[in-house]
Formats: structure tokens, C-alpha cells, sequence
């Protein structure tokens, strides 16, 4: 429908300055280097669940490209430019049902960070590579239980079943940004640590104080998220040329 892609056309390029705003926000550091998470990038599922799986995660992406390289390029962020995008693509999928889609990204991404150095081989460093990415194991498991929880008729289990959505999306952001952290092109030439055991104690710091930060994260979209898809169903036409029309609030 050309009608359709224009309009989502122009949410996109909409939504990518939105995005590019909201990233300026304060973020979270991330202890031991000098990255921090971006809390407007909690909100990049939310995208996806809007505006579908293409032009979703390209919003995202956009907006990332730019809060990374303007003024000035920061190389530490860099690397991780395609996280938030890969979360609004995973929304949009569990939004549509494909669990198992957003589950291969998020598996791939798990099996290729045991191959790493700082976890290779895995039955070595078993203990670190469970405390790095256990909470995505868990994003991981949530997913086909998402999906069957967003078909009930209970409003109350579908606000449960979104927030659980908007936790197992930003795991693949997550799984992503400790992937690519393992790489040694990121954490030598990059964040210019040469000893691969300094790269696993970092894995080791505080790993609930992520896992809060990832819950309130999803809940802080999830507050968001209900009224603005609420909103956008009140408006003629538009729930059909976005995609909000998948979840039933």
C-alpha cells in the first residue's frame, strides 16, 4: 500500500529525532569503563512495537548513528550503535508472534559471546559467562511465555505479558552490548584494556545492579507505552498504518 509506506515513511524519520532527543537523557553508568546506558534507549522496543518491524528499528538506529556521531564521533560508543535497534526489532517481533525469530537473534548473540575470549572456553569460565548473561538467558526463556500471556483475555496479564515483552527485547540490546564488549578489537583498541582477565572481572561487577536497572527499564516503557498505544487507537486511521494494532490494551 503506498499510501501506508508514506505514512510510515514519515513516522520513521519522526521518530529517529524523537529518538535522538530522549537519548540525551541521563544515563546509568556502566561500572569499570567509561560507557553508561542510555535510559532513552529503554524506550527503543517501544518503537518497534509502533512502527513495525523495518522502519521501528531504523528509527532507532538513525537516532543512534547520530547522538554517536555529532558533534564529535565517540569511539566507545561505536560499537554498540546497533543494540537499541536490535531491541525494537525484537518487540516487533513478539508483537507478531515470531518469538522464535527474535529468540534465534538472541541465542546467536549467546552462543557467539561464549566463543569470545573472555569466556572461551565456556567450560572454563562457565561461572562469568552465567553471571554476564543470565538475565538474557532469562529475556530468552520469557519469550514464547510472552506471547501466549499477550493473547489473554485478562488486562491485567496482558500489562504483565508487555512488560515481559519490553524485558526480553532490551536483553538482545543487552546481549549485543556485552557481545560486542567480548570482541578484543572493542575492549583493547577501544577501551584499551590489554588483560583479558580485567575484561572478566568486569563481567562479574555488580550484576544485580543491572538487573534492576533492566527491570526498571521495561517498567519505566511499559508506563510509557500504555497510554501512548491507548492514544493512537483513538485516532482514526492511524492504528491501522502503524502497527499498534497487534497488542490489545
Amino acid at each position: 500500500m503506498p499510501g501506508r509506506t508514506t505514512y510510515i515513511v514519515a513516522f520513521a524519520g519522526v521518530s529517529a529525532a524523537l529518538y535522538y532527543v530522549l537519548l540525551f537523557l541521563p544515563g546509568i553508568p556502566v561500572l569499570g569503563t567509561p560507557a553508561s546506558m542510555d535510559i532513552g534507549a529503554s524506550l527503543s522496543p517501544l518503537f518497534g512495537l509502533l512502527l513495525g518491524p523495518i522502519a521501528g528499528p531504523l528509527a532507532v538506529l538513525v537516532g543512534n548513528i547520530a547522538q554517536t556521531m555529532l558533534p564529535t564521533p565517540s569511539p566507545y560508543g561505536i560499537p554498540f550503535i546497533p543494540a537499541a535497534a536490535l531491541s525494537a526489532l525484537g518487540a516487533s517481533l513478539l508483537a507478531t508472534r515470531k518469538w522464535w525469530a527474535a529468540a534465534g537473534i538472541l541465542a546467536a548473540l549467546l552462543v557467539a559471546a561464549s566463543l569470545t575470549p573472555p569466556f572461551y572456553p565456556v567450560t572454563e569460565h562457565l561461572f562469568i559467562y552465567i553471571i554476564a548473561f543470565y538475565d538474557k538467558i532469562i529475556g530468552l526463556i520469557l519469550m514464547p511465555v510472552v506471547v501466549k500471556l499477550l493473547r489473554s483475555s485478562s488486562a491485567k496479564t496482558r500489562y504483565i505479558a508487555l512488560y515481559g515483552l519490553f524485558f526480553a527485547a532490551r536483553s538482545i540490546d543487552k546481549a549485543f552490548g556485552c557481545f560486542v564488549f567480548a570482541l578484543p578489537v572493542v575492549y583493547e583498541k577501544i577501551f584499551g584494556i590489554t588483560d583479558v582477565e580485567i575484561v572478566r572481572s568486569l563481567y562479574l561487577l555488580s550484576p544485580l545492579y543491572y538487573l534492576i536497572a533492566y527491570l526498571l527499564e521495561a517498567l519505566i516503557v511499559t508506563i510509557i507505552a500504555i497510554p501512548v498505544i491507548r492514544a493512537i487507537k483513538r485516532v482514526p486511521g492511524l492504528s491501522e498504518v502503524l502497527y499498534v494494532n497487534r497488542i490489545e490494551i
